[in-house]
């Protein structure tokens, strides 16, 4: 760990499964590659463990901390040259009713307009109906930028949340938080 945040780097990738924890600082931005122990040039890099063995995360942000449980962290370059752009975290519901708190928390804590009058899902998720994404929209009640991607699966009753934490420049001036703040969109 650096800074705050965990090391992208092999044995720090060993440390994160090992130990279960991963931390990002997000209060300082923007962010550069390095500050995540990757090459200044690099293009990212991908954590992935078994689902059973999911990793906690925590999330410093301008307004508190959020915490996730993954088994999947992406990081992506973008923005700035050298720059973190966004870190991608998927959270999976094996059963889609186990869901209805992430949503809850999605819409009030990220502050994801569209999720705030989401209907409570039931056994009828489970319908044979087949698969969908939706993408509801952006929050940034945290201080940092949240996008949500919701992958839908009515056959299995599966549900995964794939969070973009987006971290360039361009979502961070007055007009584009206000816009994120009032609508949702960017």
């Amino acid at each position: 760990m650096a800074s705050g945040n965990s090391q992208f780097t092999k044995s720090g990738i060993e440390a994160m499964k090992s130990s279960r924890q991963v931390s990002f600082d997000f209060t300082s931005l923007p962010l550069d590659m390095t500050a995540l122990g990757l090459d200044a040039d690099s293009d990212g890099a991908m954590v992935a463990t078994d689902t059973d063995r999911r990793m906690k995360v925590a999330i410093t942000t301008p307004n508190g901390v959020v915490e996730m449980e993954t088994d999947t962290i992406r990081v992506r370059a973008g923005g700035s040259q050298k720059k973190v752009g966004r870190v991608d975290i998927f959270v999976n519901y094996p059963d889609a009713q186990d869901a209805n708190p992430e949503i809850e928390r999605a819409a009030n804590e990220l502050g994801i307009l569209p999720l705030k009058n989401a209907k409570t899902i039931g056994p009828e998720f489970k319908d044979g109906s087949g698969k969908e994404t939706w993408n509801p929209g952006y929050g940034n009640a945290t201080g940092t930028v949240f996008a949500l991607s919701i992958m839908s699966n009515h056959t299995t009753g599966r549900m995964t949340f794939i969070y973009s934490i987006f971290l360039s420049e361009e979502y961070y001036t007055p007009e584009a938080q206000a816009q994120i703040a009032e609508t949702g969109r960017f």
